[in-house]
């Protein structure tokens, strides 16, 4: 009975997930429309070019984790507001990624990247909230969460140092996650031990701080030196803590 009822399960959440991904497409025809008719229309066509293939990239997650829609071990036939949410974020994080092929905006559309920006931060802080209130906590929202948070920390700098805005060595930033992740899967390939990490609340102050401080640096509001100074004071702590983390995997803190 079980089975039949996980398998039922997981049919409708795969029909959820076609409905998401028309959203999606109907989200982003709609801004290619906008944005044909605030700038040239090659111009737009590049943004596009850049946006499809990290939207599809996040459709492809949300496939492929949508059998961890779990709450207390049994499948939820809805992905619930929560990750309704953090999808959203998703789609804002991939709308940003297309102005790493356009020149850095001006006039009406200067504030746009800060914004789209700024409003996946917004929502980050917002969908774990709601995802406890309505009680539909799941695996599969945290790993939406985790991978959406670190592509946006991947896009935001990369389009910050285009704009000149952040000194290169910033990179560094974008790269720890993803640094982290293959060093765990490298230390299981070769059969060396990977331990868990201890929970701590810096973790999530340090990227809303990084995410803050993004955001201010893809405005107008915002110019070097003080962007850069300001890079040093926000990387600092955030690669520390990843450090610290590789510490306590590798089991050299314990």
């Amino acid at each position: 009975m079980s089975d039949t009822y996980a398998g039922r399960t997981l049919r409708r959440l795969r029909a959820r997930w076609f409905v998401v991904a028309a959203l999606a497409a109907v989200a982003t025809a709609l801004s290619f429309a906008g944005l044909r008719l605030l700038l040239a229309d090659g111009l737009a066509r590049r943004w596009l070019a850049l946006v499809g293939p990290v939207l599809a990239y996040e459709l492809a997650l949300l496939w492929r984790f949508l059998p961890r829609n779990r709450n207390g071990g049994r499948l939820l036939a809805s992905l619930g507001p929560g990750t309704a949410l953090t999808i959203t974020r998703g789609v804002l994080v991939a709308f940003l990624a297309g102005f790493l092929l356009l020149p850095q905006p001006t006039e009406s559309l200067v504030w746009l990247p800060a914004a789209l920006y700024g409003g996946a931060a917004l929502v980050d802080y917002v969908d774990g909230t709601l995802a406890r209130l309505t009680d539909h906590v799941t695996t599969l929202g945290a790993r939406l969460d985790t991978e959406f948070d670190a592509l946006g920390i991947l896009i935001a700098p990369l389009l910050a140092v285009l704009y000149g805005q952040l000194p290169l060595w910033y990179l560094s930033i974008s790269a720890a996650r993803y640094l982290f992740v293959l060093g765990r899967w490298l230390r299981r390939r070769r059969g060396r031990p990977v331990f868990a990490l201890p929970p701590r609340r810096s973790r999530r102050l340090l990227a809303g701080v990084q995410m803050a401080f993004l955001t201010l640096v893809l405005s107008p509001a915002a110019t070097p030196p003080v962007t850069s100074a300001g890079a040093v004071f926000v990387a600092g702590p955030f690669i520390a803590g990843f450090v610290r983390d590789w510490l306590y995997v590798s089991g050299r803190l314990s």
